[in-house]
């Protein structure tokens, strides 16, 4: 293993101890990046995000509404920074990796969610992304308690409820309706989870299955709690051909997942790879 990648490996694992309001979402985002990147150095990409967070400093000057910090965002990182989302970037997989959206400044909305983030917590303001499906909407809350909720991925536009219930039915279908767990806010880890599933299922809908199992890994660095995780870690290590990984992964699974049929199927599966390795 290179230095770059124990070094990225033992920044993730940091996280996995580290209280969730104490991660700072950027640079935990770039190590995640780097996993893709392992020999692309963190320190430029660190200095972007400095000259953004005083950038907005600069602009938002005496801003206490939330409406205008809100338009200050949209000013610096929308309009300043060129910041954008693309639809054609869905199956991108670099459209979620923080470096290429920061070097090409258009991405998906949880890479440009988690820069928005960035620059406004930098501030010492009060912003939440919240757990609306299939994007990453933003509650920025000022210190009379007035909120706005804006929106990335589209120029940080504000959204009321209407505006958000058209964009829900939008994409989950004419049925749905707003609930108030579409207002709940997420945790750091969770906005982390978001973003490298959507990695994932890129690198698994191209066929990458190396990519998606690197990624896997790297989840389970910051967040070994997910259980089913070590199970699709080791049935994609079994795809490539590494049984001995698969092995390990797939006894992570079986000692930390409840009683279930698909823990019952995973034991079968396990001792069928121990006895076939046993013959060499």
């Amino acid at each position: 293993m290179s230095a770059a990648a124990s070094d990225i490996k033992r920044d993730l694992a940091a996280l996995a101890s580290q209280p969730d309001e104490s991660i700072d979402l950027a640079e935990a985002a770039l190590a995640l990046a780097a996993v893709e990147h392992p020999l692309r150095a963190r320190a430029p990409y660190r200095a972007l995000l400095g000259e953004m967070v005083a950038e907005l400093a600069a602009r938002a000057g005496q801003a206490v509404s939330a409406e205008a910090r809100a338009y200050a965002l949209a000013e610096t990182l929308a309009g300043d920074w060129d910041l954008t989302g693309d639809d054609r970037d869905e199956e991108d997989p670099g459209s979620a990796n923080l470096m290429e959206v920061l070097d090409h400044r258009r991405g998906l909305p949880l890479a440009l969610g988690i820069l928005w983030l960035h620059a406004g917590r930098a501030q010492g303001w009060m912003m939440e992304p919240l757990a609306f499906p299939d994007t990453c909407l933003i509650r920025l809350t000022d210190e009379d308690g007035r909120r706005v909720i804006l929106d990335p991925f589209n120029h940080g536009r504000l959204l009321d409820a209407a505006m958000m219930r058209d964009q829900l039915k939008a994409t989950a279908g004419i049925t749905a309706e707003l609930e108030p767990g579409h207002y709940t806010a997420l945790s750091n880890r969770d906005l982390l989870l978001r973003l490298e599933t959507s990695v994932k299922l890129c690198h698994l809908r191209l066929s990458h299955l190396r990519q998606a199992s690197d990624i896997v890994e790297a989840i389970l660095l910051f967040a070994p709690g997910e259980i089913p995780l070590w199970r699709e870690s080791g049935l994609l290590h079994l795809r490539l051909g590494n049984a001995p990984a698969a092995i390990i992964a797939l006894e992570q699974y079986i000692a930390r997942a409840p009683n279930s049929t698909a823990r019952h199927r995973t034991s079968v599966l396990l001792q069928e790879l121990r006895d076939k390795l046993s013959l060499f």
